[in-house]
């Protein structure tokens, strides 16, 4: 090969190099995020809750109740905090009276009622105190998701000096938050 050929082959492979060399490599990929969301709805109960409401004493609060004819828990007594991502319904049922010996207190004996204003529609007068039955009735609805929504029940017991005889009390309130259509 000639000097001018070697010389200009010299000249020739660092311009072929070079926009190679000046190029930025570049590589690109993609992944997919996705899946399903499902209907949810939670509820968690929290407050002093009603456990010892019958715990009356002598002398004091017992015979005030008896002759008021109730005993009343305090207004947040049971908060329900109710979330759900899309529209909703609060229900409630109640079980039967435990009660002592033979006597069986009445399940109208008790009653509640939601004494704030949570998100949604409070349904079958339950802004008052209503009672509760053995299937559940709904009490609070939404057309729409909610998140922390807390709904304050207060509870009251009747009491009568002739029927209310002395011993444990107990009776078990199911509530049932529900996606609807």
């Amino acid at each position: 090969m000639t000097t001018a050929r070697l010389a200009l082959a010299a000249l020739l492979v660092p311009v072929l190099v070079l926009p190679a060399l000046a190029a930025d490599e570049f590589d690109e990929e993609t992944s997919g995020v996705g899946g399903t969301i499902p209907e949810l709805c939670q509820i968690v109960v929290s407050g002093a809750g009603c456990a010892s409401l019958l715990t009356l004493t002598q002398d004091g609060s017992g015979e005030i109740c008896y002759d008021q004819g109730y005993v009343e828990s305090a207004a947040d007594a049971i908060i329900l905090t109710l979330d759900a991502n899309k529209q909703w319904r609060l229900s409630g049922k109640i079980g039967t009276w435990t009660c002592p010996g033979s006597y069986n207190k009445d399940e109208t004996d008790l009653l509640i009622q939601i004494t704030n204003s949570p998100t949604g529609t409070i349904e079958n007068s339950f802004d008052s105190y209503q009672t509760l039955g053995a299937v559940n009735t709904a009490m609070l609805s939404h057309t729409a998701g909610v998140s922390n929504n807390e709904a304050d029940i207060q509870v009251r017991v009747l009491l009568d000096w002739t029927a209310d005889i002395p011993g444990v009390y107990s009776i078990t309130i199911t509530w049932t938050m529900e996606t609807t259509t």
